[in-house]
């Protein structure tokens, strides 16, 4: 099926990095984060493909979901 798509670890890691240094946390933060926001993960590396597309995307989402910034 063309619906599911896989994401490598590669790039989780990329963007686990990522959100540490915008959030100020650990990777590890990071990562329970990403897998908390599973979903909508899925759905941004779907629509966009790149790390620093769903990075930018999901810092949106996570603000406004969580109202931090």
């Amino acid at each position: 099926m063309k619906d599911e798509m896989y994401i490598s670890d590669k790039k989780i890691a990329k963007l686990a990095k990522r959100l540490s240094k915008t959030f100020t946390i650990n990777e590890e933060e990071a990562l329970e984060l990403i897998y908390e926001e599973w979903d909508l993960v899925e759905s941004l590396f779907h629509a966009h493909t790149k790390v620093k597309a769903v990075h930018s995307h999901l810092v949106d989402e996570i603000n406004y979901t969580y109202r931090i910034a």
